[in-house]
């Protein structure tokens, strides 16, 4: 990974937080970095890091991406991860709003798409060309769990599409596009979920049990090393946090 120039979205917390934190070169974003204090931090302590500003569910926040990077991503940008995202109390279809919908859908299926357009150009300077979206085996058709993710599954899923669509169109200029599950993280977020639904049905506890829970740092980690791992061959696929293949 030395010498590499990642770009890494939603790094204010979480994942994508400690994502910044095991790389070395890399452009990070939030959607308001005066209050990103941990990632502020750890810019001032690592030049390698700049920090700039990206709402993924604002298309006009795109436009002004261009001035932050011109003079900070002058070689490029070898290796984008696509990891920005939201993740909504899980409910049934009935009962899920046409506000979560859009919500989940703007942020989690076409912020990813708008981020590589704003990219592009940067992406074409290098000749490593990787793009990793961290999606989710909630967005696997050929793996449901035996309940609703509704909005968040769905938009997932469209994620899921827009990988295939992208290794298709980007493939034959040498880009290896990807998704990328990360694991069953412990958040406070995924905590207050899966109770939620651990009352409603209690199988949910038999579904999960052969799955281990990680921490942001841990997930990071396995992240990490299955971007080292990409080749070409790659291009298209889905690989949990282990490593291996798995199904749209």
């Amino acid at each position: 990974m030395s010498g590499k120039v990642y770009f890494i979205s939603g790094a204010n917390r979480g994942i994508g937080y400690e994502l910044t934190k095991q790389l070395s070169s890399i452009s990070a974003t939030a959607r308001d970095p005066a209050s990103a204090s941990d990632l502020q931090q750890l810019s001032k302590s690592n030049s390698n890091v700049q920090v700039v500003k990206l709402d993924v569910a604002d298309e006009k926040s795109f436009e002004q991406l261009d001035d932050q990077l011109k003079n900070i991503a002058t070689n490029g940008i070898d290796v984008l991860i696509s990891n920005a995202g939201i993740l909504d109390a899980f409910k049934p279809l009935l009962e899920t709003s046409k506000e979560s919908f859009i919500n989940n859908f703007n942020v989690n299926s076409v912020g990813p798409i708008l981020l590589v357009k704003a990219l592009y150009k940067y992406l074409e300077k290098s000749q490593t060309k990787q793009i990793a979206f961290v999606s989710s085996l909630a967005g696997s058709i050929s793996n449901y769990f035996p309940f609703s993710t509704s909005a968040y599954g769905q938009s997932k899923a469209a994620l899921n599409y827009a990988v295939k669509e992208f290794s298709f169109e980007l493939g034959s200029e040498g880009y290896t596009v990807v998704a990328l599950h990360p694991g069953t993280v412990s958040t406070d977020v995924s905590k207050t979920v899966f109770s939620y639904f651990v009352e409603k049905n209690s199988e949910i506890l038999e579904a999960f049990k052969d799955f281990e829970s990680l921490t942001p740092e841990e997930s990071a980690k396995r992240l990490l090393k299955n971007v080292n791992n990409l080749s070409k061959e790659s291009n298209g696929k889905f690989f949990d946090d282990n490593g291996n293949e798995v199904s749209f």
